[in-house]
Parts: C-alpha cells; structure tokens; sequence
C-alpha cells in the first residue's frame, strides 16, 4: 500500500501536474476586476442564479436543531436520502434500484471522483473523455490513477458517437465518462446515441460513468438514461447526479452515485477513508428537494427564455448560431483565437467567460444564461458587439 501510494503521488506531482480549474481561475479574475471598482458581468457561472427555495432551507434549519445532525453519519449516506434516490433512479433507468446501490457524496464532483476511483482499482487503465469535456475530467481521472484518453467527436453537433470511441480504444480502457445533459455544449444525447453508445461499453465490457447532473434542466426533450436505451448496460452503468443544479443548491454540496452494489460498497469505503459522511444537514435539505414540490418547471421555463433571447442576440454575429437542448449554456464557435477573445472581453467589457480551450476545444466560447436578465443582455449584445467588429 505504501509502495502504491508513494508512486501514485510521483504520477501526479512529476509525471502529470494538477493545475487550478480553469472555471476557479476566472472566477479568481472576476474578484480581483470587483476589487479594483470595476463592474463585471459573469458569464462563466456553472450555477443557478436563484435562491435555493424556501422549503428546503426551512427543512435545513429544522434539521440544524436537532442534535442528532450534529454527530457524524453513515458514510453512505442518510437512509431515507438513499431511498428516495433510488426510487427516483428505478424510475429514470427503468429497472428496481434499491438503496444498496446509492451512496451520498459532497456533490457530483466526489461521485464522479468516487467512482473513478472504484472502477480504476489501481489499475493504471485508460478513461475514455469526449471532447469538449468538463474541465476536471482529465485530472480526476489521472488523481484516481487512470490515463485520460480524450476523443474528438467526428459529428458537426459534438456528440460523439459508438464508431469515435471503438477508434480511440484500446484493451486498456476500462470506462467512458459521458454526460447529458452536456457542459458545455448545452447538446442532450437522444435515444438513438445512447443506445449505440451503451451496446459498444456492454460489448467492451467498459464501465459507463453516466454524468446526469442536468437531466432536470432541458427544454423540449428528455434526457433518458442509457439503460432505458439498452437495458443490458444497467450492469456497467453508474449513473452520477446532484441536487446542485436542478434545485438551485450549488453550495450545499450533496450529490450521489448509483451503480452495481460491489461498486457502490467500493465508493463508500473509499469516502469512509476521506470524507466521511456528507453534512447531515445539508442531507434533509436534500431530502426535502428531491421529495417536495417541483420547483424546477419554474426553473427551466425562466432559462428557456433566457436562452432564446441569448440566441437571437448572439445570431446575427455569428456564422452558425448556437443550439442547446439542456443545461444553460451556450457554446459558440469563434473565428478566432478563443482564449485572446476570452481575454478581451474580460478587459473591454467586463464580461467573464470561459475559452474552449478549457474544455480541451480550441475555438469555442462557452456563455452562461443562468444569471440576471438585464445582465445578461447587457452581457451578450456586447459580446455580439465585439465579435461582430472583430470579425
């Protein structure tokens, strides 16, 4: 154990430095323009711009005096969390879950984080990460001990597709990371996609790491899970998702993971030797979202118009305005250096947003619509400005 531990850390301090989210460096700018008395306008944010609702954070303080919350809890995860989460995911992927097969994390990023690590089991294999992909993708995988394998989709739209991830391949890949609703395109994968996409994993025996923190937030579209799909890869699935987006909840930091229980008992030692258990507190205030009245038709239907807006004002300095189905972002094709024109609209205009670049896409833009109105069309027709004299 000492051995591996000692080599793993050579990997990551030597062979593969970890550096700061590219997100948390511009959100580190954006403070320092604010502190200098310069108006900014954040288009960058990954989190709703709404107050968590009321009804949660009245389940939080109710939760907060209670003693019992303030000792520590199972490392899984507060049972009837873990139950109301796996009769939400019996629903979603079509077959019983039961709570075996749920564990609780400090948001979506330690699930994913998690289960890398379960699925890795020292082992050095290769994950395979579409292009563009959340930008902590390639370092968890190589924090977790694995090779990050990046594939370039061969569609206009950016989906990859079943014959993109047999060509980037090898006998040494041991899982996909795919997610949709997609960050950063804003793209849900249809039935279709996921269906191919399930029968290659299945074939390759290939665990599919299923990011579905947005599978809440989409517009005119579902975004099912692969194992309605294609039924058989409920065994190689974990499906990985969050209260963080659909119920305005970034900051309280309570995710899960579902999966095969040998893979859920693998997460939740693996939490026991690090975490511990997730905020009892912040758990009921989970438990009273997921459970509650559904405040994210609300939601999505003020991000819908947002996102039209954004895309009529975008349209015109454009060659090929941008589509998205889920989430709340945009992701637009620039002709131009990406990260110079991050760069000056942060200086011109006071406008923080993030270059494709970190997203392992050169020649994108990525906007988010979860912010003010007036913001953000005060923020997008300057951006429309700009691109449009620069062209």
């Amino acid at each position: 154990m000492a051995t591996h531990l000692a080599h793993s850390v050579q990997r990551v301090t030597i062979s593969a430095p970890i550096a700061l989210s590219p997100t948390a460096a511009l959100r580190e700018k954006a403070n320092e323009l604010r502190s200098a008395g310069r108006p900014v306008i954040d288009l960058s944010a990954g989190e709703l711009d709404f107050p968590t609702p009321d009804h949660v954070v009245a389940a939080a303080v109710k939760a907060a005096a209670n003693p019992d919350n303030h000792r520590y809890g199972p490392a899984s995860g507060l049972p009837r969390l873990r139950d109301a989460i796996a009769a939400q995911a019996t629903d979603r992927l079509g077959t019983p879950i039961g709570r075996a097969q749920v564990a609780i994390t400090n948001g979506a990023k330690q699930a994913l984080f998690n289960a890398l690590l379960a699925v890795l089991d020292r082992s050095g294999g290769e994950v395979l990460i579409p292009t563009p992909y959340w930008v902590s993708f390639p370092s968890m995988v190589t924090l977790a001990g694995g090779t990050p394998r990046l594939v370039p989709p061969s569609t206009a739209d950016l989906r990859v597709t079943a014959g993109d991830l047999e060509h980037a391949a090898s006998d040494a890949t041991v899982a996909l990371i795919l997610v949709s609703p997609h960050n950063p395109t804003g793209h849900v994968y249809e039935r279709s996609d996921l269906e191919a996409i399930a029968r290659w994993a299945a074939r390759r025996n290939v665990w599919l790491i299923m990011d579905e923190t947005y599978a809440r937030l989409t517009y005119g579209i579902d975004a099912i899970s692969p194992a309605i799909a294609f039924p058989p890869i409920v065994d190689r699935l974990i499906s990985v998702g969050s209260v963080s987006k659909a119920y305005a909840m970034t900051g309280w930091r309570v995710g899960w993971l579902v999966g095969p229980q040998p893979i859920v008992d693998r997460a939740v030692a693996i939490q026991s030797h690090t975490t511990s258990n997730v905020n009892q507190i912040a758990q009921h205030a989970a438990l009273a979202a997921v459970t509650g009245p559904d405040v994210t038709e609300r939601f999505r239907q003020r991000l819908e118009l947002r996102r039209d807006r954004a895309i009529a004002a975008l349209s015109g300095a454009l060659a090929a305005p941008p589509t998205a189905t889920g989430a709340f972002y945009l992701y637009i094709q620039l002709h131009g250096d990406d990260v110079t024109i991050a760069a000056e609209l942060l200086e011109l205009g006071g406008i923080v947003t993030v270059p494709g670049r970190s997203f392992g896409q050169p020649g994108y833009l990525r906007i988010s619509y979860a912010i003010d109105d007036a913001l953000l069309d005060q923020g997008v027709a300057f951006i429309a400005d700009h691109l449009g004299r620069t062209a």
